[in-house]
């Protein structure tokens, strides 16, 4: 791994940018992608930021504007990419176009190997990348303002799942707080991030928390979510992966999954827990993530696929072993 201040200077040097971040942004990756665009022309460099998949319609950011989607023909040219938020193969549709940079630069905080890139920082002891964005612009001598300061406070609220989950800290606490001083409103970027839905969700949502099982005395809690039932409420799959969050609030829960067929035979399966590893759990099927929040995507059955990861988070949950997986 490189430091940080490796990065910096190597950033420094540089002159023109592609910002991407991984297929299906989240709070701390549009976060990540934006305080790092507005650093970057802040210092009078050339930037551009491009994303796989569309910007959710729910945020309204400074800047979410000016994030290109560009599902297909990606190319970088000459410029340096920068990769936020996971590793290059994450990046959906235009992965391959971001490993052909002449340049790239990798930063994430999420468990992992090295990776590819000509630097990389990986930090998994920070709450989110956004934090990681935030040092880099202070190491870079960036002057905060609203514009960054938003994206920044958006990311480390998204990812710290408005600082209620483990990974939150006096100093994440303090970044926010210093943040607030740009006069955001912080009570609309939680409402935005969390308590923004429309009532097709809802729908789905009683129909999927009806269905919801247990195992394990409850420690083990599960719903599973057809590509059929998307399609019936007008919900988008691919923004959906804070069902899990509602799973994981029965008061018994070690574990919580939900399983998403995004598309035909795609399934998309989120992990959280309150001590368990669903990091190693979700690396043993395939995915990746957090000690805490994990997640992974399969081909297969909905319920075949469910069935089996049950199974083995069941071993899991009794042994602190994995046993076999077949994809």
């Amino acid at each position: 791994m490189n430091s940080l201040q490796e990065v910096a200077r190597y950033l420094s040097e540089q002159d023109d940018f592609i910002v991407v971040g991984h297929e299906n942004p989240d709070p701390d990756c549009l976060g990540s992608m934006l305080g790092l665009y507005f650093g970057l022309t802040g210092l009078g460099k050339r930037c551009r930021v491009v994303s796989a998949d569309p910007v959710p319609s729910d945020l309204s950011w400074p800047g979410l504007e000016r994030i290109e989607h560009i599902p297909t023909g990606f190319t970088p040219n000459e410029s340096c990419v920068i990769v936020v938020d996971c590793e290059p193969d994450r990046t959906g549709s235009i992965s391959e176009g971001v490993k052909s940079a002449k340049r790239l630069v990798n930063i994430d905080h999420h468990q992992r190997d090295r990776g590819i890139g000509d630097l990389v920082y990986v930090e998994p002891a920070e709450a989110a990348t956004a934090m990681i964005i935030y040092r880099l612009l202070l190491k870079l001598d960036v002057a905060l303002d609203q514009k960054i300061a938003t994206a920044i406070y958006g990311g480390i609220l998204g990812d710290t799942g408005g600082f209620r989950h483990a990974n939150t800290d006096s100093e994440v606490l303090f970044v926010a707080g210093k943040l607030l001083e740009f006069d955001i409103n912080p009570a609309a970027m939680a409402r935005e991030i969390f308590s923004s839905q429309p009532l097709g969700f809802l729908r789905l949502l009683g129909v999927a928390l009806a269905d919801l099982e247990t195992s394990q005395d409850g420690r083990l809690v599960w719903m599973t979510v057809g590509y059929e039932q998307f399609q019936e409420f007008g919900v988008d799959p691919r923004n959906s992966d804070h069902l899990v969050s509602f799973a994981r609030m029965l008061d018994t829960s070690e574990i919580a999954i939900v399983f998403r067929e995004t598309s035909p035979g795609e399934i998309r399966i989120g992990l959280r827990a309150n001590h368990a590893d669903v990091g190693s759990l979700a690396r043993h099927i395939g995915g990746g993530g957090h000690k805490l929040a994990s997640g992974a995507t399969v081909s297969g059955d909905l319920q075949e696929v469910a069935t089996r990861v049950i199974q083995i988070a069941e071993h899991f949950l009794a042994t602190g072993e994995l046993n076999e997986w077949h994809s």
